[in-house]
């Protein structure tokens, strides 16, 4: 028997239900169905949610994961001036985010009994409320939740599943709710109609339901069953497959494999424009220039896309130039012999002009570094108008961010390869007959961006094997809303989508395109599994609490993500209980996460920023201990501890106002 009903697929827009392709359809047409609508049902309010979700694939067996995305110019937010987003450059993906908010909603969700970043292990107890399951393996992962609490609307808070690292590329993963509460009643929040029907078996009206039942019945519901997960108990279930390596990490291996090939010799065309004597009491010679470095995107400029060629990898375009700088400090110059070149990754938004600071400086003739440095395209002074523009008008472009940075790594390992190239003979890096630079001798320094995307370089440099990520994180949709750098950029788009539920959707959006830049894509393969031909690297992060930029969590994911250790003792925001690190009894070879305390006070413990008065962001560039640190990883090879207990202040206080680091240099 048939019946009719109504039927459609349904968003939020400017606070109105808006349906597309609504219809009076029987219940028979339904079943016959054919086509999946351009919005998941399982969370009605919101068109994108449940997310990332396999119901925005299909099958395609020219993938690694035999999948591709399927998202419409519906399925992502919607602006209040009804712009949509294109999907098209989504859909060459093959899967999700490694590292995802994974993100529903529940109305009035109480987070009593839901694990919190400050107990993780609660996410492996045997009632958890909240699962990811491991398809594979059918293990339970560790994760934590949250409540989005950049809104004031409480209506319009999503609710947020983050795994604590990297997840596998290319693989399956199921998330699952039940015994979620609501918080003024305290009683079990009811499943959405549309899930009860797949559960249960029972009715829709939805076609969308129909053609998932046999894939909930066959590969959801038993595996979690599997695992002592009740079918009966679930509120909510869905599964979702992360992209896989060669999709997330394949076009910068290429671009590093081909683009090096292309230098003369092996080393790139160099021409210096300026050399500038003595210019601190720390700097002997800083000496500008160009360099030569083989480019793909459309344009060498700003605001600019990867060119792609029939096989999807990016094409060489031809040469253009790079700028560079090498500071030669006092203390090597009046010793004429060479010492460590130390490339140095810059800031949010800055330049390579960042290794003029005196700090650093300082750090460089006190332990003979020679500092090199180039600017991080796709994230430098000259990209901000770009990026502004695409917030402010089209997040269709979001393409512009990764595809330049891309570009800029390249450049970065173009400048390694002229550190340990020509340029070691040059006139200008000649004191008393000896060449101030070793080319066999090169090392890596970031912070903040550069600690970021330090360690995306890290992961795929061929040349460098030791570097020190300061205040460093992943991914950017966990950084963002943490941190005071965004707020301007978040002002953009709560203007633009008025909705808090589409916003947050949106940086997921965004992250999809930017894994392929963001350390999320690569921190697993820094240290060990390392990427085609590429050597293990030996790293430490070093993070700070109270940092209003660059938010701890972030920086705890990227440490799992490495497998790296602990030192005993290790500093805690608010109580915390350290999760997924195994602790060092001595000396470390590998990757080492160590916090610093300058006591800062605590930070929120939501996706809030800090207040930026109390920021600690640049504190722990100037900690002798953490100086030290570096020095001895790259004279020994050894990761020791410099600090006695927890790292708090040291013997001689960092003052916390000098460590607000401006974005804009």
């Amino acid at each position: 028997m048939c019946f009719l009903s109504f039927v459609g697929w349904m968003r939020v827009h400017e606070g109105k239900i808006v349906l597309f392709v609504i219809g009076l359809v029987s219940l028979c047409a339904a079943q016959a169905s054919t086509t999946l609508g351009p919005c998941d049902p399982l969370v009605s309010i919101n068109c994108m949610l449940p997310f990332p979700n396999n119901f925005y694939t299909q099958a395609d067996s020219s993938t690694e994961t035999g999948l591709r995305l399927r998202v419409s110019n519906y399925t992502f937010p919607i602006s209040k001036d009804g712009e949509s987003i294109n999907g098209t450059e989504w859909n060459q993906l093959d899967g999700f985010s490694p590292l995802p908010a994974i993100m529903s909603y529940f109305e009035d969700l109480s987070l009593d009994n839901v694990p919190a970043h400050q107990n993780i292990a609660a996410s492996l107890d045997a009632n958890c409320p909240t699962i990811l399951l491991d398809t594979e393996t059918l293990e339970l992962l560790p994760h934590w939740g949250e409540l989005d609490e950049t809104t004031a609307v409480t209506t319009e808070r999503a609710f947020m599943m983050w795994p604590t690292k990297r997840l596998e590329g290319g693989r399956r993963y199921i998330v699952a709710m039940r015994n979620l509460v609501s918080s003024t009643t305290g009683l079990p929040i009811e499943p959405s109609a549309s899930f009860l029907s797949l559960r249960d078996n029972t009715t829709a009206t939805d076609p969308s339901i129909y053609l998932r039942r046999d894939h909930f019945n066959d590969e959801i519901f038993p595996l979690l069953e599997s695992v002592g997960i009740a079918r009966d108990s679930l509120q909510l279930a869905w599964d979702f497959t992360v992209g896989s390596t060669k999709s997330i990490t394949g076009r910068l291996i290429h671009m590093r494999d081909d683009g090096l090939a292309r230098l003369p010799g092996g080393s790139p065309t160099y021409y210096v424009t300026k050399v500038d004597e003595n210019p601190s009491q720390y700097i002997a010679r800083s000496i500008r220039g160009e360099m030569e470095v083989p480019y793909y995107t459309e344009h060498p400029g700003p605001n600019t896309h990867l060119v792609l060629g029939p096989d999807g990898l990016p094409q060489f375009q031809g040469f253009t130039n790079a700028s560079f700088i090498v500071n030669i400090p006092v203390s090597l110059a009046a010793e004429g012999k060479s010492g460590i070149t130390l490339q140095y990754g810059h800031g949010l938004f800055g330049s390579m002009t960042e290794i003029n600071s005196g700090y650093l400086e300082e750090i460089a003739n006190d332990y003979g570094y020679v500092v090199c440095a180039t600017n991080w395209w796709g994230m430098d002074s000259f990209d901000v108008p770009a990026v502004t523009l695409m917030m402010l008008k089209n997040v269709t472009n979001t393409g512009i961010i990764p595809d330049r940075s891309q570009q800029g790594m390249l450049n970065f390992m173009v400048l390694s390869r002229l550190m340990t190239g020509t340029f070691a003979s040059d006139p200008n890096v000649i004191f008393n007959g000896v060449s101030v630079v070793n080319p066999n001798l090169i090392k890596y320094n970031g912070n903040s961006q550069g600690g970021i995307y330090g360690c995306t370089f890290m992961s795929v440099s061929q040349d460098i094997t030791q570097g020190v990520l300061g205040v460093p994180g992943g991914p950017y949709v966990m950084m963002l809303p943490r941190s005071v750098d965004f707020d301007p950029y978040f002002a953009i788009l709560k203007a633009r989508y008025p909705n808090a539920i589409d916003r947050i959707n949106l940086l997921n959006v965004i992250q999809l395109l930017w894994d392929r830049s963001d350390p999320a894509g690569y921190f697993a393969f820094t240290t060990s599994n390392t990427l085609p031909d590429t050597p293990a690297k030996q790293i430490i992060m070093q993070y700070s609490l109270g940092d209003s930029q660059v938010t701890w969590l972030s920086a705890l994911a990227m440490g799992r993500s490495m497998n790296a250790y602990m030192f005993p003792d290790n500093v805690q925001e608010d109580g915390e209980t350290l999760f997924g690190f195994e602790i060092a009894t001595g000396d470390v070879t590998t990757a080492v996460i160590q916090g610093y305390n300058y006591g800062a006070p605590p930070v929120p413990q939501t996706n809030t920023p800090p207040v930026k008065d109390t920021d600690t962001h640049a504190c722990t560039r100037r900690d002798p201990r953490g100086v030290e640190q570096m020095y001895t990883l790259f004279t020994t090879g050894i990761i020791k501890n410099y600090c006695d207990g927890p790292c708090t202040q040291p013997t001689d206080p960092i003052d916390r106002s000098e460590c607000h680091q401006s974005y804009y240099y």
